[in-house]
């Protein structure tokens, strides 16, 4: 796997008419700040089984989210694959990815991650992609967490930060972590710290080895993403070569 530097780009509100190319990557930043209506109008949108596991949150925060989350996936992909955001059906991998069936879209693919009320959506053609976004909480003690989750060399790199700077460090790792496990549709499975995706913040920029190869051997490409300055986000995309574009969802 190979690392780009943080991807400092601007945030665009979307064309009318959404065209992605087989060398596109589209990154969404979608905040879940929605009006009563707003949300009702998204609920339409879901399927039986979506409002059945909607009803499952103990918590209305929770079930709203989850609600404002599928509702605009299946907006904006309905954009994409031009049908009605209603008609889309999904299906599921071994650990849970979704992906849309092939009669409804099959070669567009997504992932999705939220966190403290934002989301990011990524969509491609023909091309795994894992996305994950973090909120970065200031209250944890992220030396503990790192000693069980990262590897020996991640957590020497992660040791070797500023204390000052550790908390965004272990997020930072994380989030690379994870953004790898969901673009493979394996989930957070396993031993995390047999997966020893990238040194921690602060640390060179070259990857160590996954699973046995090299960075110039991979078929996966990282970036860290710039949301806004209390979150971590990363993308790692299947194959190199590839265009980004970052839209901002209006909430209207």
């Amino acid at each position: 796997m190979r690392n780009q530097d943080v991807l400092q780009r601007t945030w665009l509100a979307p064309p009318e008419l959404l065209m992605l190319k087989n060398d596109e990557v589209h990154v969404w930043r979608i905040s879940f700040e929605m009006t009563t209506h707003q949300v009702r109008m998204l609920e339409q949108l879901l399927s039986a089984d979506e409002l059945e596991r909607a009803e499952r949150f103990y918590f209305q925060k929770d079930r709203v989210h989850f609600i404002v989350a599928r509702g605009l996936l299946r907006t904006i992909l309905g954009r994409y694959v031009d049908r009605n955001p209603k008609d889309l059906q999904f299906c599921y991998g071994p650990n849970g990815k979704p992906a849309l069936t092939e009669e409804t879209g099959g070669k567009f693919r997504f992932n999705v991650s939220h966190s403290h009320g934002l989301s990011l959506f990524t969509v491609s053609l023909n091309r795994d992609t894992g996305v994950d976004l973090e909120y970065i909480r200031s209250d944890l003690s992220v030396g503990d967490i790192a000693e069980q989750f990262l590897s020996p060399r991640e957590l020497l790199a992660f040791k070797a930060v500023p204390e000052h700077d550790r908390t965004r460090a272990f997020f930072t790792a994380w989030t690379r972590k994870e953004a790898y496990l969901k673009a493979q549709g394996r989930g957070l499975s396993g031993d995390l710290k047999q997966l020893e995706v990238v040194p921690a913040l602060g640390c060179p920029s070259e990857f160590p080895e996954i699973n046995g190869s090299s960075q110039e051997e991979s078929p996966w490409l990282l970036m860290d993403l710039a949301v806004l300055p209390e979150y971590a986000a990363a993308l790692v995309v299947e194959g190199h070569d590839l265009r980004l574009k970052f839209w901002q969802w209006e909430n209207t």
